[in-house]
């Protein structure tokens, strides 16, 4: 574990609340952006959700994926163990259905005709043995590929030049969804939606006529990767803006850790990043704020509010771990009924904050705030988020929230369990670094 003394914890919360005040005053032109998107759909009587593959993910898409853990260095033992652990510690039964392999299980190499070929010794049986054993378990199964010719490792594991060819490779061996990076894109200064939007057609147009989901790896800050590039539109704070287009998901943000470790200063930077284009998510399209990172570095209070705030946001869960490690409290996380059906709602809205104006505080250290996400029947789910490192007193209530009026609520809380009764008061004291969850519910 990551141990932070006082002065690196204030430096971490200054800069993510520095982050926040610089994306809040963006979010008007990135709103403006996704009006206009809207406004030619309408125009053109298409839903964004008919568009292309995005139609295979209704709710926020649940699974493993393999580089937190693993950091590249995966074989078949290795998928074949972490997918047994899925099934016999229930969490496959919980929905984590989507097995990813991410960067490491392919060195680059291809024949002569292009053809991508794997080593033996990784994949003693192939991948089509392998997603075939996968799916007989009741695993969907996603492999990694680069926009450019290189991957993220620098080395050729991209398919820049063999779209086409590739995608029908993966179709052929039955995978279900791709993530595809954009390190070896960034590389060659590729535009990435129109890079995007020929990998979605050459999915569309596949060989195979496999339906696979496509998760667009646009990872990179304005300017991250040098002075001046990517531009804003050429950035992960863009992709929304034409992502729902093409994709069922779309990075906001870059990398909230790596496998070395994750802060929570990051996972709150990719909160705020992830919550600006609310709008653009609905089933079948998704904002994705990057991994869960459970045991990398944070605290267990950090890491339930990285699972809540992801479950609020509507977003994939993706557990990024070596599981049959996983600590008893990150599995009591990642397993609870009620976080998970709030990510899964099948209204598909991305949770809001709402109004500092909204809410009550006390003490009044700019730390606390509360996040909306309207649910099925009626109901909402409500978050009393604490980003600071002192307990705080969060209040506020159902008429100022504009949850319809009632006599009274049920207040459920997800994660110390039981439920009361409120006339419209919400409210908790709530730890450092942690979040407090209520359903409410009219009932009178």
């Amino acid at each position: 574990m990551v141990s932070l003394n006082k002065s690196d914890r204030k430096k971490m919360f200054s800069a993510a609340r520095r982050h926040r005040r610089h994306r809040r005053r963006r979010a008007p032109a990135r709103t403006a952006l996704l009006a206009t998107a809207v406004a030619l759909l309408a125009t053109l009587s298409i839903s964004p959700s008919a568009l292309a593959s995005k139609d295979l993910a209704p709710t926020p898409y649940m699974g493993w994926d393999t580089y937190f853990g693993f950091d590249g260095h995966i074989n078949e033992a290795t998928i074949l163990e972490q997918a047994s652990n899925l099934v016999t510690s229930g969490l496959e039964h919980d929905g984590y259905r989507l097995i990813w392999l991410d960067s490491g299980w392919w060195t680059g190499s291809r024949a002569k005709d292009g053809q991508i070929t794997v080593s033996s010794t990784q994949w003693p049986h192939g991948l089509a043995w392998l997603t075939q054993t996968l799916h007989a378990w009741g695993f969907k199964v996603g492999i990694y590929t680069d926009a450019g010719p290189t991957g993220c490792s620098g080395t050729d594991r991209g398919s820049y030049g063999h779209y086409q060819q590739d995608v029908n490779t993966f179709a052929a061996w039955g995978f279900d969804a791709v993530k595809v990076d954009f390190c070896g894109g960034d590389d060659l200064r590729l535009n990435p939606k129109n890079a995007y939007t020929q990998f979605e057609d050459a999915i569309l147009h596949n060989s195979s006529h496999r339906p696979m989901m496509l998760n667009i790896c646009a990872y990179a800050q304005p300017g991250q990767v040098s002075t001046g590039y990517p531009s804003f539109a050429a950035s992960s704070f863009s992709s929304y803006s034409w992502g729902y287009s093409v994709a069922t998901s779309w990075r906001t943000d870059t990398d909230v850790g790596s496998p070395s470790g994750i802060t929570f200063a990051d996972v709150l930077r990719n909160l705020d990043a992830d919550a600006t284009e609310p709008l653009a998510a609905g089933p079948g399209h998704w904002n994705d704020p990057d991994y869960l990172g459970p045991d990398l570095g944070m605290t267990d209070a950090q890491f339930q509010t990285q699972f809540s705030m992801w479950a609020m946001l509507a977003a994939p869960l993706m557990i990024s771990d070596n599981l049959p490690t996983l600590s008893r409290a990150s599995f009591a996380t990642v397993s609870n009924a009620q976080m998970i059906a709030i990510d899964q709602d099948r209204l598909g809205r991305q949770g809001t904050q709402v109004p500092p104006a909204d809410i009550n505080v006390s003490p009044a250290t700019g730390d606390g705030e509360v996040w909306l996400k309207p649910l099925e029947h009626g109901r909402y789910a409500v978050a009393l988020l604490n980003i600071g490192s002192t307990p705080l007193a969060i209040a506020t209530t159902a008429q100022a929230l504009q949850i319809p009026r009632a006599g009274s609520y049920t207040l459920a809380n997800v994660w110390a369990g039981g439920s009361t009764t409120t006339s419209g008061p919400i409210e908790a004291t709530v730890g450092a670094d942690s979040t407090v969850v209520f359903v409410a519910s009219p009932t009178s």
